[in-house]
C-alpha cells in the first residue's frame, strides 16, 4: 500500500507542532528504542476508551471535512485500538507484534515481537507498555520502551480484552473466567476473582472499567460484575439477557453496557440496580461512549443510537449499511462511528446528521482515536490511516 506524507512545505510546520520524540530506528528488525521517556499531555490516548471509565470521549476538537495524511501498513490484521503519546502511535497485530509509528510521517519506528496475537488494546503507563496476548507461555507482558527490556511477564491464561492500569495495579480479565489484580511494578498477584465456579466458569471478553473504587466487567455468563478494586471482593452482580463482550462505560453514577441479548443496560454503580434499559432488537458487541449527557451505542443491525444518559430516552438514530462492532468516539460537536460496511461516519452530536465519511478497503471494527491535530482510523485488514482537517495547510 502507498504511504502518504505531508508536503515538504508543511513538514516543518507539523514537526514544530508535534515536537516528536527522537527515536532510534531499526528498520526491519524487532526493537523500539526511545532516546528519552515519552512526554505526557492532556490529549494522550494510552488505554482502551481513553481512561479507566472507558467513555470513548476525546477533548480534541477537529472539524470535518478531513484529508488523508498517510496510511500505515501493519502487515497483519488488527483487532485492537491504537494508543498515542508524544507523537508516537502504538498498535498491536494478530501476528504478535506491537508497532510504533511516527505520527508526523506515518513511518514505522520499530516493533516488538511478542508470543501471541494481540486482540486487546495495550496500555502505556510512563515508559512501560502492558501487552495482553491471546495465547503463549506468558499472556500479559510489561515492557519498558526506554530501557529496552521486559520488566515482567505472567501467564494468566488467554486474554482477548484490554488491561486496566490504575494506581499501582494492573487489572486484566481472561478467557479462563478470571479477573487478576497484579502489581504494576513486578507483576505479582494481589488478588484474583472467579466469575463462577470452577466447573462452569465461562470466558470473560469484556475489558474492565472503573470509577476508582470498583472494577466493572461483563462475562459470557451474561452477568455484569462489580468487585472492590482493592481486594477483589464482590460488591454486586446483575444478570442480563445475553453474553457480554463489550467493556462497560462508567458515567454519571451509572454503568452502561450492552449484551448479545440486544439490550443496553444502565446500572447504578453503587448498588447494581437497573436504572433503565433500551432494547436495540439486535446484538450489541461494542462498547458505548458518552459525551457527558448523551450515550452513543451501535448494534449488529447497523444502527447507531443516541440516548439520554440519565433516562435512556432516544434522541436520534443513524443507519449504516452493516453492523457496528466498536464504540463510537465522541469529540467536540461530532461523534465518529465505524461500521462493518467499511465506512467511518462523522455525525453531529445534537441531531445525528452526517457531516463527513471515509470509505476504506477493510471493515472498521476499531474505535477511531484523536491526538493533537490528527484523527486515526484503523481497518481490520492491517491499515491505519491518519487524517487532518482539510483547512490545515
Amino acid at each position: 500500500m502507498r504511504t502518504l506524507t505531508p508536503s515538504r512545505r508543511n513538514t516543518a510546520r507539523w514537526v514544530a507542532f508535534f515536537c516528536p520524540v527522537l527515536i532510534g530506528m531499526f528498520s526491519g528488525c524487532a526493537g523500539i528504542t526511545l532516546s528519552r521517556p515519552l512526554k505526557t499531555s492532556s490529549h494522550d490516548w494510552t488505554t482502551l476508551g481513553g481512561d479507566a471509565s472507558r467513555k470513548n470521549s476525546s477533548g480534541v476538537v477537529l472539524v470535518p471535512p478531513f484529508k488523508q495524511v498517510w496510511e500505515y501498513n501493519a502487515s497483519a490484521g488488527i483487532a485492537s485500538n491504537p494508543i498515542v503519546r508524544d507523537s508516537v502511535l502504538f498498535v498491536g497485530t494478530l501476528r504478535g507484534e506491537v508497532h510504533a509509528v511516527n505520527i508526523v510521517t506515518g513511518k514505522r519506528i520499530g516493533y516488538l515481537a511478542v508470543d501471541g496475537p494481540v486482540y486487546g488494546t495495550p496500555v502505556l503507563a510512563g515508559s512501560v507498555i502492558y501487552i495482553p496476548l491471546a495465547s503463549g507461555a506468558s499472556t500479559l507482558v510489561a515492557y519498558d520502551l526506554y530501557d529496552q527490556r521486559k520488566v515482567w511477564s505472567v501467564d494468566v491464561g488467554p486474554v482477548e480484552s484490554s488491561p486496566l492500569v490504575m494506581g499501582p495495579s494492573v487489572y486484566v480479565t481472561t478467557l479462563r473466567g478470571m479477573v487478576h489484580c497484579l502489581k504494576k511494578e513486578d507483576g505479582t498477584e494481589d488478588w484474583k476473582f472467579k466469575a463462577a465456579g470452577n466447573e462452569d466458569r465461562k470466558p470473560i471478553r469484556s475489558s474492565p472499567a472503573s470509577d476508582g473504587h470498583s472494577i466493572f466487567f461483563g462475562g459470557d455468563d451474561g452477568r455484569v460484575y462489580a468487585v472492590d478494586a482493592k481486594n477483589g471482593e464482590l460488591r454486586w452482580s446483575r444478570e442480563t439477557g445475553g453474553s457480554i463482550f463489550a467493556s462497560p462505560l462508567v458515567a454519571g453514577g451509572l454503568v452502561v453496557v450492552g449484551s448479545l441479548g440486544g439490550t443496553l443496560y444502565a446500572l447504578d454503580a453503587q448498588s447494581g440496580e437497573v436504572r433503565w434499559t433500551f432494547d436495540a432488537h439486535a446484538k450489541i458487541y461494542g462498547s458505548a461512549s458518552c459525551d457527558g449527557s448523551t450515550v452513543f451505542t451501535g448494534a449488529a443491525d447497523g444502527i447507531c443510537r443516541a440516548l439520554d444518559l440519565q433516562s435512556g430516552k432516544p434522541r436520534w438514530t443513524f443507519v449504516t449499511r452493516s453492523g457496528i462492532d466498536c464504540a463510537p468516539l465522541a469529540a467536540g460537536q461530532n461523534v465518529f462511528v465505524g461500521s462493518l460496511d467499511r465506512t467511518l461516519y462523522a455525525l453531529r452530536i445534537d441531531d445525528g446528521r452526517e457531516v463527513w465519511h471515509f470509505s476504506a478497503e477493510g471493515r472498521i471494527r476499531v474505535t477511531p482515536v484523536m491526538w493533537g491535530k490528527l484523527l486515526f482510523v484503523t481497518c481490520e485488514d492491517r491499515s491505519v490511516f491518519a487524517f487532518a482537517e482539510s483547512k490545515t495547510e
